[in-house]
C-alpha cells in the first residue's frame, strides 16, 4: 500500500477499563495521554483511554449502556475483550481510501477530520474485515506540513461511535469486502 507510515495505535475493548488502566499504567509500564468519558449518544456511550510507552499507543473502550446496549458491550459480549480495530497510518488517507475502494473495500462512513492539541487528525475506518468478526481497520492520517497529531480528537471518536451505532440499530453486519463475489472471482479463475 503506497504511502503507510506504519501501525498508529490498536484499540481494545475492555468490560472494565479501570482494571485495564491499572494492567496497563501500573504493571505494563505504559501511561495514559488521552480519555474521554460518555462518548457516543443519548441511547449509549462508552468511556475511552489511550495509553502509550515508546510509540506504541493502545486505546481501550468501555461501554456504558443507556436507552441501548452500546456497541461496546455488544463487541465484549459477542467477541470477548481484545482487539477491535487495528489503526494504520498513511501519509495520504484520499489516495488510500481510492486504492481501498478501487478493489472493492468498504467504509463505515466518509473520513472524519478533527484537531487535536497537536495539530490536524484525519480517520477512516473500514467494515469488519471477516464475517462474523467485529474486528476491522482504521486509516489514520495524522501528518499535515509542519503540524503533526499524537492525540485523538473526540469529535472524530464519537463520529464513529454514530456510524457504528446506526449499523447496530439497523441489524447491519457488512464486511470489508463481499466474500461472495470475491469466491466467484476465485472459482471462475478470474
Amino acid at each position: 500500500m503506497a504511502g503507510t507510515l506504519g501501525i498508529d495505535h490498536i484499540t481494545l475493548c475492555v468490560p472494565d477499563l479501570g482494571a485495564a488502566e491499572f494492567l496497563f499504567n501500573q504493571v505494563l509500564g505504559f501511561h495514559t495521554i488521552w480519555s474521554a468519558q460518555d462518548v457516543g449518544t443519548e441511547k449509549s456511550s462508552m468511556d475511552t483511554l489511550v495509553v502509550q510507552r515508546d510509540s506504541i499507543k493502545v486505546a481501550l473502550m468501555q461501554g456504558n449502556d443507556k436507552q441501548e446496549k452500546s456497541q461496546i458491550t455488544d463487541f465484549v459480549e459477542r467477541y470477548g475483550p481484545g482487539v477491535q480495530h487495528v489503526a494504520i497510518e498513511v501519509d495520504d488517507i484520499e489516495a488510500v481510501s481510492k486504492e481501498w475502494e478501487d478493489h472493492g473495500v468498504k467504509f463505515s462512513g466518509p473520513i472524519k477530520e478533527g484537531k487535536d492539541g497537536f495539530g490536524p487528525l484525519r480517520q477512516r475506518f473500514t467494515c469488519p474485515l471477516f464475517p462474523g468478526s467485529g474486528v476491522f481497520f482504521e486509516l489514520t492520517q495524522r501528518q499535515h506540513g509542519e503540524e503533526t497529531s499524537r492525540t485523538f480528537v473526540k469529535g472524530t471518536v464519537e463520529s464513529l461511535y454514530r456510524d457504528i451505532e446506526k449499523q447496530q440499530s439497523a441489524g447491519v453486519e457488512d464486511t470489508i469486502i463481499d466474500y461472495s463475489r470475491q469466491h466467484q472471482c476465485v472459482d471462475n479463475g478470474k
